[in-house]
This record gives C-alpha cells, sequence and structure tokens, in this order.
C-alpha cells in the first residue's frame, strides 16, 4: 500500500508548488521519497517471479528509476518548480526505449503500467517492422482474457498518426497498431484503492498483465 502521508504531501505541495515551502518540507519529502523507493524495489522482486528480465537484474540499482520532483521549466509556461505525483519504473534493460512496469501516485489520479512511452525514432522503427512481420502475436496478447480484464481499454492510443506512418499502406491490417507512437497500457487507481493493504496485491495483478506485453516490445 502507498502510505496516506504521500498524498497528504503532494496535496499540499500542489497548494504550495514554491521553493520556500518545499524547502521547509524537504526532510518529509526525502523521508517519503525513500520509502516509495523502497515499496518499488519490494515490487520488482514480486515481478522477478514472471519476469525473467526483472529477475537476473534484481541486484542492478538501475532496476528501479525514480522520477525527479524538479520540473523542467525551461520551455515551458508554467513555472511551477515541482511535479505534484511521485512516479517511478521498474525496467530490464538500461537502454532508452524499452519497456518498463510504471506508477505514477497523485492525488485523485494515479495508475500503473507499463510499455513503451514515446520511444525514439529508431526504436519506434524497429517496433513498427515487429508489428509489420508479426501483428498477430500482438493481437493475441491483447485480445487474451488476463490482459482485457485488467485493460479493457487495450493501448493509449493519445498522440496517435492521423494516417498511415511512412513506408506503410493505410490498409494494412495492423494499421490501427502502426499509427501509434507509444505502446502503453494503464490502469487508474483511486486514492482510497492504494491506501488499501490489499493494494500491493492489485498492482502485481496489474504487472503480470504486462509480462507478455513487455515481452514483446523488447527490442
Amino acid at each position: 500500500m502507498i502510505n496516506p502521508s504521500l498524498l497528504n504531501f503532494l496535496q499540499d505541495l500542489a497548494q504550495n508548488n514554491n521553493r520556500a515551502w518545499f524547502q521547509d518540507h524537504k526532510e518529509n519529502y526525502t523521508s517519503l521519497n525513500r520509502e516509495f523507493t523502497h515499496y518499488l524495489t519490494t515490487i520488482a522482486q514480486h515481478i522477478a517471479h514472471f519476469d525473467s528480465a526483472i529477475r537476473t537484474r534484481l541486484g542492478d540499482p538501475k532496476t528501479i528509476k525514480i522520477f525527479r520532483i524538479y520540473r523542467d521549466t525551461r520551455f515551458s509556461k508554467d513555472k511551477t518548480p515541482y511535479k505534484i505525483n511521485f512516479s517511478g519504473a521498474i525496467a530490464a534493460s538500461t537502454h532508452v526505449g524499452q519497456p518498463v512496469y510504471y506508477l505514477s501516485v497523485e492525488p485523485g489520479n494515479s495508475f500503473a503500467g507499463g510499455g513503451v512511452y514515446m520511444p525514439p525514432s529508431e526504436i519506434l522503427n524497429s517496433l513498427r517492422e515487429k508489428i509489420d512481420e508479426d501483428y498477430k502475436t500482438l493481437e493475441k496478447i491483447l485480445t487474451s482474457e488476463p490482459f482485457k480484464m485488467i485493460f479493457p481499454q487495450g493501448l493509449d492510443r493519445h498522440g496517435e498518426l492521423k494516417t498511415a506512418p511512412r513506408g506503410y499502406s493505410k490498409e494494412h491490417p495492423a494499421i490501427h497498431f502502426l499509427r501509434l507512437k507509444s505502446f502503453v497500457s494503464i490502469r487508474h487507481f483511486s486514492d482510497a484503492e492504494i491506501t488499501r493493504e490489499h493494494f500491493t496485491d492489485a498492482l502485481i495483478e496489474t504487472y503480470e498483465a504486462l509480462n507478455q506485453l513487455n515481452a514483446y516490445l523488447q527490442i
């Protein structure tokens, strides 16, 4: 489960998103961040039971990636300095564009998921080539009962191309996959759900449903 104190901290941060407040509460942030990291490390140990790629990397600290709370405001009109969520990923590879198991905790907007998000062009091209050659396997994964039960919406289609990518016909039988620029699925959780004792079970169930998708997306 997620410590309710983490949600309380993020709610307060959203109302006081400035450096002075954050510095006054830096010790609390550091403690909560350490706890969140430990939680994801524990989850990785559970994932290792069904994902051999994660199992081989359990001793590597880079398997767990905790994303910085500091926002990059250089090119943004929104100059608030801090994100209002805690997020992290469990990855079988340190290379950019490889599949992960992801968790984001934010009051009223927490979710777990995974896959490959906005990979660089060379990885995206390789994924499209794989789909072109073997889209049936991807279809089988996405229509399996364990996957549909957790992710009834299938793959997230945010940011997809409006037409076929270069080199592919609009009539391609897998055009609905080829137009995607990310290959991710997510499951939302309420604040009540993530702070319940059995949230860990639901989270592991979510990641286990993603296992075959992540394996397919490994390049």
